[in-house]
């Protein structure tokens, strides 16, 4: 009657186990293996696919990489809520495409892919299945092609998860090739209105974002409260959202708690003196920008009057520096007496 189990490796014992376990309930199998031969790849997964396939009570799965087979058992399962695959193949046994189905998860509600060496078979995965329950996804992989990337998004925008989806999570974790392309990533998350979280981190090409992109967003996600989009040559490319257009979005998003952008401050497009509109729920703000900062002072003046609540700009640039010590200074000036001194640490 055992309903939880950990196991460390793929091998012969896991078919016992699995037999003998029918009410198993939450199953998670780590692949540690000394050898990376192909054949030793296939046979595993033809090991772990079979003997998932004789767990009809999971709630929880966490598994290296399966086959075709397997993932059509598991839109079969009433019960399972939550799918992990960690840690796929270096060199997977590719996914066939013969009598691919549309494969209906109506349950699951958490989907994660973390460590992939290979997304192409995940993608595929994706392309063809629907998580009409979904709440929470999360990929994360070493490497990821702008068409790759493409592919993902399309799929993940198409899986009937529109109206339950509250938190996106993609990453890129190794610096590959370099893409002088923009992945525009926002319209494809358009659709998903109850959106909680949205952070996506690519090292190998950049993501394209505009004032309008951003207005639409902002106005499509009323329940956000985190946004993080980050690639690594931010700071070469120049953003086309602006301060002015920052501000405008952030009035349609009240929830907003942690933000970070690229942005472009080339030009201060906010009137200083302007009465502000302020955003009290935003705590955390990191900007990433390609341009120099030509007036510290007017630039914090204008943060702290529009984002009452942050007291620094999250950033490692110098000319940061020099606005997040203008801003100590305004919170200083204005704060009630007996709390300056936290807010000069």
């Amino acid at each position: 009657m055992l309903h939880r189990c950990h196991l460390l490796s793929v091998d012969e014992g896991l078919q016992s186990f699995v037999t003998r376990c029918i009410a198993l309930e939450h199953l998670c199998i780590h692949r540690t293996p000394e050898t990376h031969d192909i054949d030793n790849t296939a046979n595993e997964l033809s090991l772990l696919s079979d003997r998932i396939r004789w767990c009809t009570r999971l709630v929880t799965l966490s598994c290296p990489m399966l086959d075709w087979e397997t993932w059509k058992h598991l839109s079969h399962l009433p019960t399972l809520l939550k799918l992990e695959i960690d840690r796929g193949y270096e060199d997977p046994p590719s996914l066939s495409n013969r009598d691919l189905l549309n494969l209906s998860f109506l349950n699951i509600t958490s989907l994660s892919f973390r460590q992939l060496y290979d997304s192409a078979n995940i993608i595929t995965v994706m392309q063809h299945s629907q998580f009409p329950s979904l709440k929470k996804f999360k990929f994360q992989a070493n490497y990821l092609s702008l068409e790759e990337a493409e592919q993902l998004l399309h799929a993940l925008s198409h899986c009937k998860a529109c109206r339950t989806l509250e938190e996106i999570i993609i990453c890129c974790l190794e610096v590959g090739p370099k893409y002088h392309e923009f992945l525009t990533p926002t319209p494809h998350f358009l659709c998903f209105t109850q959106l909680r979280t949205l952070q996506l981190m690519f090292t190998d090409f950049c993501i394209y974002l505009d004032n309008d992109m951003l207005l639409q967003a902002m106005s499509i996600w009323p329940h956000i409260r985190t946004l993080e989009i980050d690639y690594l040559d931010a700071y070469i490319f120049s953003s086309e959202v602006t301060l002015h257009g920052l501000f405008t979005a952030l009035s349609l998003c009240p929830h907003l708690h942690t933000l970070k952008i690229p942005i472009n401050i080339a030009t201060i497009d906010v009137d200083p003196d302007a009465e502000p509109i302020q955003h009290t729920s935003l705590r955390s703000l990191e900007l990433e920008t390609s341009s120099e900062i030509e007036d510290p002072e007017t630039l914090a003046g204008i943060i702290s009057a529009w984002l009452p609540c942050i007291y620094r700009v999250q950033n490692l640039g110098r000319d940061w520096d020099e606005v997040n010590m203008h801003l100590r200074f305004l919170k200083v000036a204005t704060a009630p007496y007996g709390t300056y001194g936290s807010l000069l640490k």
